[in-house]
């Protein structure tokens, strides 16, 4: 969670601060209680209200708390804000398992190229074979960004 945590810092600090108003906003709205800190309890509240069911666990939410006091303060939530703007909020797909990718993870290339959903599994789920799933091709997504910058210099 500490690379999630540095690029989340590295992006806030390079917002407009039109943008940065947002992430405050963002922050104030999640509050529920208006006492400046966001509790887990709270935190899974308003991401339940707002459709985000997947993440909304309290071992995600966490690894989110950086010195696990149980509150996420500012620096902790602008982690999942980034998370969530930059739609790397993905948790793995395989048969009870939920995890959240942060790291390395594996995605089937179809879904990928032709549907406009992922099916995703984490190292030990794709290891495992533990998911049901109609295609065979899955591929990290490291390899699978090198190969879309691939695609694009053959385009040129």
């Amino acid at each position: 969670m500490e690379e999630i945590y540095q690029a989340a810092k590295a992006y806030y600090n390079n917002l407009t601060e039109e943008q940065k108003n947002n992430a405050k906003i963002f922050f104030v709205s999640v509050d529920l209680n208006g006492d400046g800190n966001v509790s887990i309890s709270e935190c899974m509240e308003i991401l339940n209200k707002v459709g985000f069911k997947s993440c909304n666990s309290t071992k995600f939410l966490m690894e989110l708390d950086r010195n696990g006091d149980g509150i996420l303060d500012f620096d902790e939530l602008v982690s999942l804000y980034y998370l969530v703007k930059s739609e790397r909020l993905i948790f793995c797909d395989g048969h009870g398992c939920g995890v959240f990718l942060k790291g390395l993870y594996f995605t089937c290339h179809a879904y990928f190229r032709h549907k406009k959903i992922t099916f995703d599994l984490c190292s030990s789920c794709f290891n495992d074979h533990n998911c049901r799933h109609d295609h065979a091709i899955f591929v990290d997504n490291f390899t699978l960004l090198r190969c879309m910058a691939s695609y694009k210099v053959r385009a040129i």
